[in-house]
């Protein structure tokens, strides 16, 4: 089976609330199947990204917390990608790729859909080089969700059976070699799984204007996934933002990639973690609360029902004791639940969030 995915870009997704921190393939070992919740769902195509992503920003989160969403026409959508950090099970959003298929309540998942995710999962697997554990939500959360049907099939090891996954578009026709290996070759050239000798030329300037670590090998002439997420780090960096910075190449970004990269500043880069207030505790009010709420929620501990306030209330302290839970080095000695956050604990948070 072969996968077509529906990218960001092209269902209409918002620009992120904040940039999910980068997972490189080789941390992922775990493949989790998700529902929608109790609420069958009656609507197919861009609708269901869309309507999952209102939901995920009004939590508070950066957006799209799945990795992908399958429809019941069996339509693959890009969340979170291969590469980003998902938040659709704390303890699991680095290890875990997480799928929902886009159903709720008692209703049974569509054949495409079933066989979409099939695919998907064998994707995966094929990118990461290994076979990934195939898991519901509730294997590594206390939740009904994925729901009876959906764990079922989970657990019966996500048969293929005789589902068909839906036909991915026909190739596109290769056209005659007409580049002139400098100028910018078209946006066409740029599309995730498409081949181009331009692309060889992009990932080359990424790596020599100091954006390399995305790549696990050398670049290459198919527009991968690592290719755009180095493009879209090299355009945030430019300071653009939106639909500038959606990680595909256009004229303006070629000109500076070809342009001779800037050079390194001659002091290291200031460290973003910070210490924690004495005063942060539960029940008080403070300012560092709020940014306390944005980590958890950015690194998978959320949601955290009202936020974000600076107020360190009982939701708060429900999301810093899932933390300990998966931290459990750093809870007080011989407590079970702990809801209070330590000054190793804090830094450790930021680190799970994204911040060096």
């Amino acid at each position: 089976m072969s996968v077509d995915i529906v990218s960001r870009s092209e269902w209409g997704a918002k620009p992120w609330n904040g940039s999910p921190a980068y997972v490189p393939l080789s941390s992922r070992t775990e493949f989790f199947i998700h529902y929608d919740g109790g609420s069958p769902i009656n609507y197919t195509g861009v609708q269901v990204p869309r309507a999952i992503e209102r939901t995920h920003l009004n939590q508070g989160w950066a957006g799209v917390g799945y990795n992908f969403v399958i429809d019941q026409d069996g339509v693959i959508y890009e969340g979170r990608g291969w590469t980003k950090q998902g938040a659709h099970c704390p303890g699991h959003n680095v290890s875990g790729l997480g799928v929902q298929i886009a159903i709720g309540g008692d209703q049974k998942p569509s054949a495409k859909a079933l066989a979409a995710a099939r695919a998907l999962y064998d994707e995966a697997c094929r990118k990461t080089g290994r076979k990934l554990a195939k898991k519901g939500h509730k294997d590594g959360f206390a939740t009904a969700c994925p729901g009876k049907h959906l764990y079922a099939w989970v657990q019966a090891g996500m048969p293929a059976g005789d589902y068909e996954a839906p036909d991915a578009p026909a190739a596109e026709p290769e056209k005659p070699a007409s580049w002139d290996g400098k100028s910018f070759p078209g946006a066409s050239a740029f599309k995730l799984g498409k081949s181009h000798p331009a692309v060889t030329v992009l990932g080359q300037r990424l790596v020599a204007h100091g954006f390399g670590r995305f790549y696990k090998v050398g670049p290459g002439p198919t527009f991968s996934e690592a290719d755009k997420d180095a493009t879209q780090a090299f355009q945030k960096a430019q300071g653009w933002t939106g639909s500038d910075a959606d990680g595909y190449p256009g004229p303006s970004t070629w000109a500076r990639l070809m342009a001779a990269p800037k050079k390194a500043a001659s002091t290291p880069a200031k460290s973003s973690i910070v210490a924690l207030n004495s005063a942060v505790k539960p029940g008080a009010t403070h300012a560092q609360v709020k940014e306390l709420q944005q980590l958890l929620v950015k690194a998978g501990y959320g949601p955290i029902k009202g936020a974000y306030t600076t107020y360190y209330g009982p939701e708060t302290q429900k999301a810093v004791a899932r933390f300990h839970n998966k931290n459990p080095h750093l809870k007080s000695a011989g407590v079970s639940y702990d809801p209070v956050i330590g000054k190793k604990g804090f830094v450790e948070l930021q680190k799970e969030a994204g911040r060096k």
